[in-house]
This record gives structure tokens, C-alpha cells and sequence, in this order.
């Protein structure tokens, strides 16, 4: 929606909520813009190929931002062992952030010009404790490694960052416990949780042209936290 507001066109990626797109298209069109809906799964890899063909029916997209991630805490997964948990995130947050960002990022390197950008964990090179700790740490590592180094591939003409959210108010994040409602505001100076929009807003900026001079990072959205 932030991208939206700045005036882009925009593409949205969904596997099943078609409704929930239907609906943030209908808000971005109010805005002035467009919006085109592509229903496909990250995790597959000829989803992923059609994905990449479509997004560039119209020419090669100026930027890319992935952010789909396999939902172990509040889907179905929830019940899953921990390795079929590790396979869903591997296939859907490091599988297809690389490979997507590979594909485009290639095709916006010939174009001469793009921006990528992905998602990472504040807590995954200082580590959580328990099995969502250990699975996200070892997945967004991987994601925040690749980014730093894409970066180095497709420079000059494209810039690729990572951001790293903290404890972002998702769908988990409503019906936490009060452990988990104090944890948060202890672990994070600023004394609340993030908001989406916190993330949205960073990446409406390191996609514009005011970061025109930030490659390579690994950028910390989470109020200030460094335990």
C-alpha cells in the first residue's frame, strides 16, 4: 500500500487468499493506480517460473520485493514436527526468495535499473531460544547472507537490501500470551510492538530513490532491540 501511495503499479503475489488480494487491490485502485493480482505458490518452483513470466508480460518490474513466508505459528503448520516446519520455510522464505530474486534480478541487471528487496529476522545472528528460534534463525540467516551477496552480483545496477523486522504485531502477534505481550515491551526500548506499516514504510523507502546510495544491508526495523 505504501508503494501505492508513492505512485507505483503495482503487482501482489498471493498462493491462496485470493479474497484478501481482491480486497488490496480494490484499495490501491481508490489511490489512482494499478494493481494486478498474480496467484501463485513461492514455494514452487513452476510457480515460480510462471510467476516471473507473467510480472514481466509488460516489461521487466522495477522492483521486487519478497516477502512471502511459510506461516509455522498460526496455519496448520502449527502441528507440524519441526522438520516438515524446516522444509516449508526453506522451500517458501529461502528457496523462493532466491531463486525470484535471481531470476529478476538478472532480467533487471540487462534492463539496467531495479531495486530488490527482502525479508530477514532482527533475532537470527544473536539467536531465540526453542524451535520457532532455531527454524527462523537458520532460514533468515540464509536469506540475509544471500542478500549481502546479490548484491555484490547485480551491482551497479541494482540494488538489493534485507530488513530485518523485530516483533512485528502479525496475526501471531494479536493473540500472543501475556508472557510473550511483556517479553516484547521488555526486549524493545521504544515499548511496543511494530506495526506493519513500520516494515511497509522502510521498504517504500529503500525502494525509492532517496536510498539510491544503500546496497548490501541488512537494515534492523525493531525499536531499538539488542538483547
Amino acid at each position: 500500500m505504501e508503494c501505492a501511495r508513492a505512485g507505483a503499479h503495482v503487482i501482489l503475489n498471493c498462493r491462496r487468499s485470493v479474497q484478501l488480494a481482491d480486497q488490496a487491490a480494490a484499495e490501491i485502485v481508490q489511490l489512482g493506480v494499478r494493481a494486478d493480482i498474480l496467484v501463485a505458490d513461492v514455494g514452487c518452483p513452476q510457480d515460480r517460473s510462471r510467476l516471473i513470466e507473467q510480472a514481466c508480460q509488460s516489461g521487466v518490474p522495477d522492483a521486487l520485493v519478497n516477502c512471502a513466508g511459510a506461516d509455522t505459528l498460526t496455519t496448520e503448520l502449527r502441528h507440524a514436527s519441526f522438520s516438515e516446519k524446516l522444509t516449508a520455510l526453506l522451500r517458501t522464505d529461502v528457496e523462493g526468495t532466491v531463486e525470484l530474486s535471481r531470476a529478476l534480478g538478472r532480467r533487471m541487471q540487462e534492463a539496467g535499473h531495479g531495486v530488490i528487496l527482502t525479508i530477514g529476522w532482527d533475532q537470527s545472528d544473536r539467536g531465540m531460544e526453542g524451535d520457532s528460534g532455531e527454524l527462523f534463525s537458520a532460514v533468515k540467516n540464509a536469506v540475509m547472507g544471500f542478500s549481502r551477496s546479490l548484491a555484490v552480483s547485480l551491482a551497479p545496477a541494482v540494488r538489493v537490501n534485507c530488513i530485518a523486522p523485530g516483533w512485528i504485531r502479525t496475526a501471531w502477534g494479536e493473540n500472543a500470551s501475556e508472557y510473550w505481550q511483556q517479553r516484547v515491551l521488555r526486549e524493545t526500548p521504544l515499548q511496543r510492538w511494530g506495526e506493519p506499516r513500520d516494515i511497509a514504510c522502510m521498504a517504500r523507502f529503500l525502494l525509492s530513490d532517496e536510498a539510491g546510495w544503500v546496497t548490501g544491508q541488512v537494515l534492523n526495523v525493531n525499536g531499538g532491540a539488542v538483547r
